[in-house]
């Protein structure tokens, strides 16, 4: 009977406590699309699993949200394959931020446009369109992380921003097709 109370009767203290599991999410997932599987599969790959100190969260129902993940309460979400951003077309005067770096190669460009109490990162500069919600809550956005992976994982197709010596404007992301 004593060694059933010492089983049963205490916390095991040897063994470390997992942080909190954070409840799963059912975010609005991009139109499933069979020309953004490969992008956006070599895009998921190179992301973190944990974003700094936001945890991942589950994202369900699956198979649609095979191309969304978040992180952290509340959740900063990443959704690959979006529509393009309205803003984007020719002719715009649009300046997209370039966020990671200072080329092409660590650095992505973003349309940003608030959407309630969110601000929506949208990358232009890639073979797919990926948008990055972020919480106002968060004084410090994560999106300079996410923003070095999708530039790891894909190359730009187009330039973002009125790039100096820029003399072929059909590089510009708002002339792209």
């Amino acid at each position: 009977m004593i060694v059933l109370a010492l089983v049963l009767g205490g916390k095991d203290r040897s063994t470390p406590t997992a942080p909190a599991v954070l409840p799963a999410l059912t975010p609005t997932a991009p139109a499933p699309n069979a020309a953004v599987l490969g992008p956006c599969t070599k895009v998921l790959e190179a992301l973190p699993e944990q974003l700094g100190t936001l945890l991942p969260r589950v994202v369900h129902p699956k198979p649609y949200s095979a191309f969304v993940v978040a992180w952290g309460d509340p959740a900063v979400i990443l959704r690959c394959g979006v529509d393009r951003p309205a803003d984007l077309k020719p002719g715009s005067t649009v300046d997209n931020i370039l966020i990671g770096g200072s080329d092409g190669r660590t650095g992505v460009y973003f349309d940003v446009t608030s959407v309630e109490h969110n601000e929506v990162y949208t990358s232009v500069d890639r073979a797919v369109y990926i948008s990055i919600t972020v919480p106002s809550k968060y004084a410090s956005p994560p999106v300079p992380t996410l923003a070095v992976a999708i530039a790891k994982a894909l190359p730009a197709v187009c330039v973002g921003g009125q790039e100096p010596g820029l003399t072929d404007e059909s590089k510009l992301c708002t002339r792209r097709p």
